[in-house]
């Protein structure tokens, strides 16, 4: 079976951080659709790189809100990088369930209920697992939204948040990763038959996908425990999920029930910014002016403050100073989509060759995020297009490893296999 083609759809594909990286893993991932839309922007330049660099892919620009998702061809996977926004439901006797207006997480509910994948394959930034937020009454709240969603509609989930420098990658970039399985699948049965057993729970996710072997002296903390299923419906938790301090760093769940705990990574041979940044840039633009030297130096120095509550509360507030210059033995920062500008989050580098202070160059900042040095650059695409498309990118070569444990358990699977099952699926949008 290992040669069958695993078909993948991908949605919010910006320019194409998991084609390339799941394309890397193996041939045997076909990306069969796409779809990029960048609301409120007349230039789509995110669109039309990935169409420039993959220009055979049945790729659409349109908004996923709109699009008939009946009308997507069929999928083994999805793939997918989504916002983290706010996942707070209600309903209403003529819509049923929906979301806060605006909420990507329903467009995805809507794929997968549509086409059925076997596999789906999520990224978030990593404080989607306390979202929306550890001082909120309800931390983990949208995570949990995405599990027993996943959950009612017949899936089990791995999940774990990666810092992709931890495992040999040029930029310290924190990602949750999520790996769901539907329920007619071997993966989900190997989920459910461990699920009852607290010493096999910690055991497999010591070397669980996606992304196993990344546990410190197999170190994990505590097993927490956290039943879904206790709340009779997503309206019911979207009100009143409680799990205190929110989701861990990684964990599973099957059947409703979720099993965490957090973890220390396995630290790989580092890879600095030494090894990205290109001695003596010919691109003087990017050199800082005494001015411009000066205003960073005041950004990056950190503050400290007191701020007024609506209530009149008095509370401190501040930030740590950033390093300035960056360090180039160290990883990359996490990349921004406003890393060309002066602000407190752009990098800026003293250049190896000539001494002097600047900003990364868009190849530099390609190659942080793992891309070919080059690979957004096109007629019409300006310098601000290209560093606004890393700041949203995926680290590829992470991907490609994750890819390739996917892989190996599609391997075990018969693909291409329809499945609907009334009795054990229930419909999360239908009153």
């Amino acid at each position: 079976m290992s040669e069958q083609k695993i078909k993948v759809a991908e949605m919010f594909a910006g320019v194409g951080g998991f084609h390339l990286g799941l394309s890397r893993a193996s041939e045997n991932y076909e990306v069969v659709w796409a779809d990029q839309f960048e609301p409120a922007r007349k230039n789509q330049f995110a669109y039309n790189i990935y169409k420039h660099n993959f220009p055979d892919t049945n790729a659409v620009n349109e908004d996923i809100s709109l699009v008939n998702k009946d009308l997507i061809p069929d999928m083994d996977m999805l793939v997918g990088g989504f916002p983290c926004q706010d996942y707070s439901v209600a309903s209403s006797s003529a819509k049923g369930l929906y979301g806060k207006k605006g909420v990507l997480w329903w467009d995805i509910k809507d794929v997968i209920e549509a086409k059925w994948p076997q596999f789906i394959f999520l990224e978030n930034v990593d404080r989607l697992l306390t979202s929306p937020g550890t001082n909120s009454t309800q931390p983990g709240r949208d995570f949990g939204m995405i599990l027993r969603t996943l959950s009612d509609l017949g899936y089990a989930v791995t999940w774990k948040m990666i810092n992709a420098a931890d495992y040999g990658f040029p930029q310290r970039r924190r990602r949750t990763f999520i790996f769901a399985t539907r329920q007619d699948t071997k993966f989900n049965a190997t989920l459910a038959n461990i699920a009852d057993n607290d010493n096999k729970i910690l055991d497999f996710i010591k070397h669980m996908p996606p992304l196993s072997n990344t546990l410190k002296n197999e170190n994990v903390g505590r097993l927490i425990k956290v039943d879904l299923n206790e709340y009779e419906s997503l309206i019911d938790f979207s009100d009143n999920f409680q799990v205190r301090r929110g989701f861990r760093k990684t964990g599973f769940m099957v059947n409703g029930k979720a099993f965490m705990t957090d973890f220390t990574a396995e630290i790989r041979e580092t890879t600095t910014l030494q090894k990205v940044i290109v001695p003596n840039a010919e691109d003087e633009t990017l050199y800082l002016t005494p001015e411009k030297e000066e205003k960073f130096a005041i950004l990056k120095g950190g503050f400290r403050t007191t701020k007024i509550s609506k209530t009149g509360h008095e509370y401190p507030y501040g930030m740590g100073g950033i390093a300035f210059p960056d360090s180039l033995d160290r990883p990359a920062r996490t990349m921004v989509t406003s890393e060309h500008t002066v602000s407190r989050m752009s990098h800026v580098v003293k250049d190896p060759g000539n001494g002097r202070l600047r900003l990364i160059s868009p190849e530099e900042s390609e190659k942080i995020n793992t891309f070919p040095a080059g690979w957004t650059s096109m007629e019409g695409i300006t310098p601000s297009n290209r560093y606004f498309t890393m700041g949203n990118a995926l680290v590829v070569d992470l991907v490609k490893e994750i890819g390739e444990e996917i892989k190996k358990i599609a391997d075990e699977e018969i693909l291409n296999v329809s499945f609907r099952s009334n009795k054990k699926v229930k419909k999360v949008i239908h009153n």
